[in-house]
């Protein structure tokens, strides 16, 4: 999101105490506020701002089968309800990106044969009205009480200044990485670097200041998303060489419901206005097809952003996924969480 999220986690603070403030936010900020309380579904992968046109965001989630599908959002602040109109229009936008699910979001309610829709295709579409909404918040709300007092307490235990680089991992350390270590030269097995003890000030003082991200060099980035991925829960988090690691810079292992998933991730630090292009999205794909390994997922992460076609592709490929600075700024925030 643009927005800095602590203020927008801030302000659902205030709309808690005070509901009438949501119908004073400009719809841009109300978005902002939808964006915020989606992106604590622990089943959501992705929640991006800006990366299809007619909707207002969207995303991709796990569902119970361990499936990977995509969400849009359309969030409407209005005082009249909701017609059948505005839903078939929305649920035309989706079809033509293929879309697995869309929900629909209004500070207002829903007329009667809008509702007669949404059961019809419950499977693929809900709605969420004001009281809906309102709960949400709630719940929001009662959860960063608790992500909060969590943080306090663990501050004071972090250790930052006892962190070393492990340049050289045990063949022990190599072997345990679950993700297809077997298939591995011993030439790449010895070229690899772990991260389990990457220096976490970097993380530390982007969490203060989460725009420092951008006064990164490329390979500090790579460190930086490294860590990040090992403080967020993934496991085997490896940082492959400087050079040669042809398109995959990290690599990492994350249990989902129980299954083993494999990533390959990325990293472009590059300025604002140069745009991930979809050549390089089409080579990460074919970096993952020709690798011994079994790869299920490949995340382009860019201080960036995405082109139209670079976004369009993201959404339709369910391989891919992209993180561009507002979702680098999500990670910040969940790290909070985590913490």
């Amino acid at each position: 999101m643009s927005d800095k999220r602590s203020d927008i986690a801030k302000l659902i603070e205030k709309i808690h105490v005070n509901q009438k403030l949501m119908d004073q936010l400009r719809p841009p900020v109300f978005e902002s506020v939808v964006a915020e309380i989606f992106s604590q579904n622990q089943a959501l992968i992705e929640v991006q701002r800006n990366m299809a046109e007619r909707l207002d965001f969207v995303g991709k989630f796990r569902d119970e089968l361990n499936h990977i599908n995509s969400f849009a959002v359309e969030v409407k602040k209005l005082d009249t309800l909701v017609d059948t109109s505005a839903i078939r229009q929305f649920q035309n936008s989706i079809a033509s990106l293929g879309i697995d699910k869309g929900y629909f979001v209004t500070t207002s309610a829903f007329s009667e044969a809008a509702k007669a829709i949404a059961a019809q295709h419950q499977e693929t579409l809900k709605l969420i009205d004001r009281t809906t909404l309102t709960s949400l918040i709630n719940q929001y709300t009662i959860n960063r009480d608790i992500f909060a007092e969590n943080l306090f307490q663990k501050a004071w235990s972090l250790e930052l200044d006892n962190l070393a680089i492990i340049a050289n991992p045990s063949p022990t350390d190599i072997e345990e990485f679950d993700i297809g270590a077997h298939n591995l030269g011993e030439e790449e097995k010895s070229t690899l670097i772990s991260v389990d003890s990457l220096p976490l000030k970097l993380i530390a003082k982007i969490m203060r200041s989460p725009s420092e991200v951008k006064n990164l060099t490329p390979r500090q980035f790579e460190e930086f998303v490294a860590e990040t991925l090992s403080q967020l829960g993934f496991s085997d988090v490896i940082l492959t060489p400087r050079s040669g690691d042809g398109g995959k810079d990290v690599i990492a292992s994350h249990l989902i419901n129980g299954i083993p998933l494999s990533f390959y991730f990325e990293c472009k630090k590059y300025a604002d206005g140069n745009k991930i292009q979809l050549e390089t999205l089409r080579a990460l794909l074919g970096t993952m097809a020709h690798d011994a390994r079994h790869v299920n997922k490949g995340v382009l992460v860019t201080t960036s952003t995405f082109t139209k076609g670079s976004k369009e592709f993201i959404i339709a490929e369910s391989r891919l996924d992209g993180k561009d600075y507002d979702g680098i700024l999500g990670w910040i925030d969940e790290l909070n969480k985590k913490m």
